[in-house]
């Protein structure tokens, strides 16, 4: 525990590092919040070695997240990042779909039969109800 707390000076007096190269250890909260407060303090600096303080902010957020992680998945690609936008989720979901459905051929009528079956006890449930509560006098 006293590791994780003492490693936000940790993270800043690496001695060995290649000027630049920003020093957080993988899942280290306190040293990625201390690298991104230097954004006010050095920003100059920060401009000069990484061109704005967006690339200088992904850089601490992938030192964060570790070289493991970038590796072995759970994280986005910093070659190709991805905006979520409406469209692309739509777009997502129609080619994840599609997908799908070619792996697994049954299941677009599976879920065909299961919607008709939703519907209709729908449709039943509106005209048969009947109450087995007295109705309040």
């Amino acid at each position: 525990m006293s590791a994780v707390l003492e490693s936000s000076e940790e993270a800043s007096s690496k001695d060995g590092a290649a000027p630049g190269a920003i020093q957080i250890r993988e899942g280290d909260w306190k040293a990625y919040l201390n690298c991104i407060g230097q954004c006010k303090e050095n920003k100059t600096r920060i401009i000069e070695q990484y061109g704005s303080i967006t690339a200088y902010q992904r850089a601490c957020a992938l030192a964060y997240l570790g070289r493991r992680a970038q590796l072995h998945g759970g994280v986005c690609s910093n070659r190709h990042p991805h905006i979520m936008t409406p469209q692309f989720i739509a777009d997502l979901e129609s080619s994840n779909r599609t997908t799908r459905y070619a792996r697994y051929p049954w299941l677009r009528t599976l879920m065909n039969l299961l919607a008709e079956i939703e519907q209709i006890q729908d449709q039943i449930s509106t005209t048969n109800v009947i109450t087995l509560v007295p109705a309040a006098k």
